[in-house]
């Protein structure tokens, strides 16, 4: 299922609400709806480890129809059909899901399931983007608040994920009435999120607004929203590691990501997302901090067909060339507290195997600026990244 008419980016930006406290972001909202009827979806440990649930309670009464933590990790079919069934049982009107990528990702798909009304997983599967069916949308009748905990992004993306029940892979839907319908960001709400997922997950981001400057052919508007992103995410994240409780430098990461993610779905990644997905599939390591090893390899790896991209980039950095933007970008997340080389993972070597065969025909992986056509290639990025 695709969509080629996905909002742009001025359209995304008018569907924010930042506020500091969630509770009176989601009320804001309430009050422009007719009787709303609002479901929460939220992560279980945010569930179990913060008064998200009461405040929201005492803020807005009888609004709140009922709470679930039906997504678990990886979002497969079950949880999305169990949070459609949710949907379904107390008329909601709109869905409020509070947590990181997958908790927004099965919100998003949760949705397409009841708003469609999908029946089962073969339905479900055939409006992915293999796919292929383009269902006639002429209305979404229940609207979507999203309430990011990570930097992920998944709340700015017309594209989503979940686990197929039928080939217990990774599938991927794209439509644009995917993106939520507003999209809340609470700094003091990020305080919750451990400091490891909050940064890496930025990283991620990051690996976003990089290899989309970075792609071929990048229209230069695209360019300089990641530019924007990019500085807004490394002085951001950089802040919070120094002072956890300083709510504009997590304002700012948050708005980071909003400009980072300009280019999903509009250019396809290069080698650090394509091999960090296949890292995670084959060594189970997260996405974020796949990306942050292999982002600076990959740097590494591309600077002699991505000399132009990578020179604002240093410029975004404050770095004297191109040539230091690797090494900048390996200090920067070392100064984050997390892992910057292949090597500190313990991947076996079997895995590590798998993964470089898998990447001579992963798609992503082959749109890599600078081709990777053998196997030797992908152990000069692995050695690269130490």
């Amino acid at each position: 299922m695709t969509d080629p008419a996905f909002p742009n980016m001025a359209d995304i930006k008018d569907r924010l609400v930042i506020n500091r406290n969630i509770s009176d972001a989601v009320a804001s909202i309430a009050e422009t709806e007719n009787s709303p009827r609002i479901l929460v979806s939220i992560s279980r440990s945010l569930n179990a480890n913060s008064p998200i649930v009461d405040e929201l309670k005492i803020k807005l009464g009888d609004a709140i129809v009922d709470v679930v933590s039906a997504l678990t990790e990886h979002t497969p079919y079950d949880s999305v059909f169990e949070l459609a069934a949710a949907i379904a049982d107390s008329r909601a009107t709109h869905l409020l899901s509070i947590g990181g990528g997958s908790v927004i990702d099965g919100g998003k798909i949760g949705l397409l399931v009841a708003n469609l009304n999908i029946k089962d997983a073969a339905d479900l599967e055939g409006l992915s983007s293999a796919g292929g069916k383009r269902p006639d949308i002429s209305s979404w009748p229940i609207k979507h608040i999203a309430v990011p905990t990570t930097l992920s992004g998944a709340e700015f993306t017309p594209i989503a994920g979940a686990t197929s029940s039928i080939t217990g892979r990774k599938t991927g839907f794209a439509h644009a009435h995917l993106v939520p319908t507003f999209i809340v960001l609470s700094s003091e709400l990020s305080r919750y999120t451990p400091e490891r997922l909050w940064l890496s997950t930025g990283i991620r981001a990051v690996d976003h607004a990089v290899e989309t400057i970075c792609a071929p052919a990048v229209d230069p508007e695209t360019a300089d929203f990641c530019a924007k992103g990019l500085g807004l995410l490394h002085e951001g994240m950089l802040g919070t590691r120094n002072d956890p409780e300083d709510l504009v430098h997590r304002e700012n990461s948050q708005l980071g990501v909003y400009y980072a993610t300009a280019g999903i779905s509009r250019y396809r990644m290069g080698a650090s997302h394509g091999l960090g997905y296949l890292l995670g599939v084959i060594g189970h390591v997260p996405h974020g901090i796949t990306s942050c090893v292999f982002l600076p390899a990959v740097l590494a790896y591309n600077l002699p067909a991505t000399d132009g991209p990578q020179t604002t980039l240093a410029e975004v950095l404050k770095v004297a060339t191109a040539a230091d933007v690797s090494p900048a970008v390996k200090q920067f997340i070392g100064d984050l507290g997390l892992p910057n080389r292949f090597s500190l993972l313990g991947i076996s070597d079997e895995a590590v195997g798998e993964i470089k065969s898998a990447a001579l025909t992963h798609p992503v992986v082959q749109a890599n600026p600078r081709p990777i056509t053998r196997v030797e290639d992908v152990a000069e990025i692995i050695s690269l990244s130490g």
